[in-house]
């Protein structure tokens, strides 16, 4: 359990950094974490003096919590700040409603140079 420990606390840092994805490393965290702590107790009572495996998982997965949580708070930062953005067109108008073409070409600089330059009277 120890080694299993370890490698759900590695992987729960590795992926932990990945928003939107690090909801999941905080299922391998927490799991890792109870892992370490159950062999870690388990290697206590029997007296076995080879624990160093379940906690550096026990560690390993204590350190993936804070970089999940930080994690976390960045991507709903991130997914708030997308929902609450406001460049999306109303449902009520249209974008050619409030765009004229005519008064697009009409008003440019390149119009009235040439404009009245050409002969339409050929």
């Amino acid at each position: 359990m120890g080694i299993a420990s370890l490698i759900l606390g590695i992987i729960a840092v590795v992926v932990g950094w990945i928003p939107f994805i690090c909801f999941i490393a905080l299922i391998f965290a927490i799991v890792g974490l109870i892992l370490g702590i159950v062999d870690t107790i388990k290697k206590n009572k029997t007296g076995d003096k080879k624990r160093g495996i379940s906690i550096a998982g026990l560690i390993v997965s204590a350190i993936a919590i804070p970089v999940i949580i930080f994690s976390s708070i960045v991507s709903l930062g991130i997914f708030t700040a997308l929902i609450l953005d406001d460049t999306y067109i109303d449902s009520d108008s249209s974008y050619y409603d409030d765009y004229d073409m005519d008064d697009f070409f009409t008003n440019h600089k390149w119009y009235k140079q040439y404009y009245n330059t050409i002969d339409y009277n050929l």
